[in-house]
């Protein structure tokens, strides 16, 4: 599969990248610096792997891109 940007997303400050690297496989890029921060998947559970930055700002950000439709994932989903 392709990889399609999905949208982006600001938080604390900073604007990210969605990419669609696999159904429901995400990968983080921060604008700023054209950084992976890393990716999340929301299939079967919830599950981040932050590269440079801390677990729960990658955590925040997945919330706001589902939030913001800027998956393709529906459903219920803990984000605690």
């Amino acid at each position: 599969m392709q990889s399609v940007t999905k949208g982006m997303v600001q938080v604390a400050g900073s604007t990210y990248r969605i990419v669609r690297m696999y159904r429901g496989q995400y990968s983080v890029i921060r604008i700023l610096d054209d950084q992976r921060v890393g990716s999340f998947s929301a299939r079967p559970a919830a599950t981040v792997v932050a590269e440079g930055i801390e677990p729960a700002l990658l955590r925040e950000i997945m919330r706001v891109a589902i939030q913001g439709a800027k998956t393709s994932w529906a459903g219920h989903l803990a984000l605690g």
